[in-house]
């Protein structure tokens, strides 16, 4: 779980694991004495203080990010079918995912190539009168400008839906992007910077009529969000056609069950209470990483924050292979893992030359080439808090004896 001895080439150097001890177990252990596991009060105590961190009024928890940008999208663009949302290319399936399971068409423009993020010119190049949103993921923690991002939306009228699974706790200017967005969305999965028991994710809005609504959808459709009052007088104070009925199971919408469970949220809360300590400890880490490859900059390219005044909770350490360089990507991938150091592609690169999004209904706008390029070239491998400074040393001294045989 924490921290144990570190045996260079036999001990696995992880991308990214969860970090977790005493008080997350005690956390759940005590949530497991309750009477009910359920939605309950360690939800409602996680779902107030994410979106505080977020810079919004209303919270969900749900059982994955990939729900929570599913959500985001029901609430905010359930009336715009066939409509045009505006996402970047280089991104995650989940992001995409949502647009197209709702009847929207997404519309995909390029990225920028040493911040992985959407190109803000192009953006703005693309809205037209069918455009209704704006579907914009920080890729690996990097955040985009949202404050540009926010006065789009409002000079043409869009929606704007923050796709944060990859980050949380950052800051642009000093204030939380969710200050900007209709809605955001984070996620707990086990890899990331906090983790709900392995799982879990949130979606956030200022609206709270869109939060209703998604509690509904969330909670398998029916209208027991508005009666969770026990009394019978409130209960019962319902009919269907001309037959009384418990209010509790009555179904108002298509929904769906993407509920999260009590003791994840109480894991949560322990791990939010962490992490200030988590940044610390991955920021540092980033750093050295960054310092080590910037000597070489005949063969990376290195990654830049969007904005320059932002806090970024980087997810990984991304990093590009120089076209020029005589690296092969996966010649190094293969040479860090036989060495028992873990490394992925940069995501999905572009989406667009994945097998199940070659015949979706969409447009590109502009050409895609940064996106192309990431996909070919990128890596991350991992910064996390789990990652001590004998286990980075290890990762150069190995990145090191590969070059040396190029």
């Amino acid at each position: 779980m924490e921290n144990h001895p570190f045996v260079p080439g036999k001990d696995k150097v992880y991308y990214s694991r969860a970090i977790f001890g005493d008080r997350e177990i005690a956390s759940v252990l005590e949530c497991l004495n309750n009477d009910w596991l359920g939605v309950g009060k360690y939800t409602r105590v996680f779902e107030k203080q994410v979106a505080e961190i977020f810079g919004q009024k209303f919270a969900l928890f749900v059982n994955s990010g990939s729900s929570a940008n599913f959500l985001a999208v029901r609430a905010l663009l359930n009336g715009a079918r066939y409509g045009e949302v505006i996402t970047p290319a280089c991104t995650f399936a989940t992001t995409v995912n949502p647009l197209i399971e709702s009847g929207l068409v997404p519309v995909f423009v390029d990225v920028e190539p040493d911040t992985y993020n959407v190109d803000l010119d192009l953006v703005e190049e693309a809205i037209n009168p069918h455009t209704v949103g704006l579907m914009i993921p920080h890729l690996i923690g990097n955040l985009n400008d949202m404050a540009r991002l926010r006065r789009m939306a409002d000079e043409y009228g869009l929606m704007l839906i923050e796709d944060s699974c990859d980050s949380i706790g950052g800051t642009i200017r000093g204030e939380p992007t969710g200050k900007y967005a209709d809605a955001s969305t984070t996620s707990f999965y086990a890899s990331h910077i906090i983790t709900a028991m392995g799982g879990g994710g949130m979606v956030m809005f200022k609206n709270q009529v869109n939060a209703e609504f998604t509690q509904t959808i969330r909670d398998w459709g029916r209208a027991s969000a508005e009666y969770y009052d026990e009394h019978p007088d409130i209960r019962f104070n319902f009919f269907l056609d001309d037959v009384q009925y418990d209010g509790k199971f009555v179904f108002r919408e298509l929904g769906f069950n993407f509920k999260a469970l009590d003791p994840q949220a109480a894991f949560g809360l322990v791990q939010l209470s962490r992490l200030s300590e988590f940044d610390q400890i991955r920021k540092r880490n980033f750093k050295i990483l960054y310092d080590f490859f910037a000597g070489f900059p005949e063969h990376f390219m290195l990654p830049r924050q969007a904005v320059a005044e932002s806090d970024v909770r980087w997810l990984a350490y991304p990093l590009i292979i120089r076209e020029s360089s005589p690296i092969k990507r996966t010649d190094l991938m293969l040479y860090m893992e036989e060495r028992n150091i873990q490394t992925r592609v940069l995501f999905a690169g572009n989406i667009l030359r994945h097998p199940p999004y070659k015949d979706i209904s969409h447009f590109v706008h502009g050409n895609l080439t940064n996106s192309d390029m990431i996909l070919a070239q990128g890596i991350l491998i991992g910064c996390h808090h789990g990652l001590r400074q004998e286990h980075l040393d290890y990762v150069m001294d190995t990145i090191k004896s590969y070059l040396q045989k190029i």
